[in-house]
C-alpha cells in the first residue's frame, strides 16, 4: 500500500490557529500482511526491518497538548503497559487555549483536560501514570523567550536522565500546528546532548507536501495495535471536552473532527524513525 493524502478539511486548534487535515490513509509501502500475532510487538518497515518494543528501555512520549499522546501514541502506550515497560508523558501545556474564555475559564479547562489525559493513561493500562506537566502557553510555545527556553529544556534533559530515558517519540516537526513545530525543535535540541537510543516522530496534523529534509531524514514504521484498539478507542473518548462536552456558553472552539479520529483509530499506528535529528529540525 501506498501513502494517500484525502479530504483536506480545514479545522481550528487551540488558540485559533487553522489547520488543513489531510487524512493520512496508510504508511507508504507497508501492509498489514507484515504484521504476525505470534511475534514481539514491535515496530516494522517496508524492509522488514523490526524494532522490537523492548529494545526501546524507557520512552518518553512527549505532548504539546492532552490528547495528542492518546491520538498518536496511545497503542504503543497501551502495549508497553502491557509489557511492564517505563513510559513517561512530557505535557507541554495543559491545553486550555481549545474553547475561549477568560483566565478563570482558561485555568478551569486546563484543569478539565490534565484530568482527562491522567484518565486517558490510566484506561491504556497505566495505574499510576508518570506525566511531567510543564504548563507552558498553549498556544505560545514558539514565543518562548531564550531565556525560558534554556530553563525549559535543562529541566527537561535532568527529568530525562532520572529516568534513564533511551526513546523518544516527538511530534512531527512539519506538522501544521505551531505548537506541535515547537515542541519538536525544543526537544531536538535536548536529544543531541542525551544518550538517547531512538527518536521516532508521529503525525497528528499532517502537511499536503513534505518538506524534503525532513521526510529524507525519516524511515517509515507501522505497529499493529489491532489487540489494544478497544483501550485507545475508549481513552480518546476520555477526553470529552474536546469531542464536544463542555459546559455551555463555552461551546465554541475545538471539535475534534471525525477525520481525525478515524485516521487514529485504526488498527496501527504510523512513526517515522529520525535518522538525522539536526537535518530533521532544520
Amino acid at each position: 500500500m501506498n501513502l494517500r493524502l484525502s479530504r483536506n478539511l480545514i479545522v481550528q486548534s487551540a488558540g485559533g490557529q487553522n489547520l488543513m487535515l489531510n487524512q493520512l490513509v496508510c504508511t507508504q509501502n507497508i501492509t498489514i500482511s507484515d504484521f504476525s500475532p505470534d511475534t514481539e510487538a514491535a515496530f516494522v518497515n517496508k524492509h522488514q526491518h523490526t524494532i522490537s518494543i523492548s529494545e526501546l528501555g524507557a520512552i518518553l512520549v512527549v505532548a504539546p497538548h492532552p490528547d495528542d499522546e492518546t491520538l498518536g501514541c496511545g497503542g504503543l502506550i497501551a502495549m508497553c503497559a502491557n509489557a511492564q515497560q517505563p513510559v513517561s508523558i512530557l505535557a507541554m501545556t495543559n491545553g486550555e487555549a481549545s474553547h475561549p474564555g477568560d483566565q478563570t475559564w482558561r485555568h478551569k479547562l486546563g484543569q478539565i483536560r490534565q484530568h482527562e489525559q491522567l484518565g486517558a493513561l490510566k484506561i491504556l493500562g497505566i495505574c499510576n501514570p508518570d506525566i511531567i506537566s510543564l504548563e507552558l502557553p498553549d498556544g505560545g510555545l514558539d514565543q518562548l523567550s531564550d531565556e525560558h527556553r534554556r530553563e525549559v529544556s535543562a529541566f527537561i534533559k535532568a527529568c530525562v536522565i532520572a529516568r534513564n530515558i533511551e526513546t523518544f517519540f516527538l511530534p512531527a516537526i512539519d506538522d501544521c500546528h505551531d505548537d506541535h513545530q515547537a515542541t519538536a525543535r525544543l526537544l531536538a535540541g535536548i536529544v543531541l546532548n542525551c544518550p538517547i537510543k531512538y527518536v521516532f516522530g508521529y503525525q497528528i496534523w499532517p502537511p499536503a507536501i513534505r518538506p524534503a529534509q525532513v521526510s529524507n531524514n525519516e524511515m517509515a514504521y507501522v505497529l499493529d495495535i489491532s489487540n489494544v484498539l478497544t483501550q485507545k478507542t475508549q481513552a480518546i473518548q476520555e477526553h470529552r471536552s474536546q469531542l464536544g462536552a463542555v459546559e455551555p456558553g463555552h461551546t465554541e472552539g475545538f471539535h475534534m473532527p471525525q477525520v481525525l479520529l478515524d485516521e487514529k483509530l485504526q488498527a496501527h499506528e504510523s512513526y517515522a524513525l529520525i535518522q538525522n535529528i539536526t537535518a530533521w529540525s532544520g
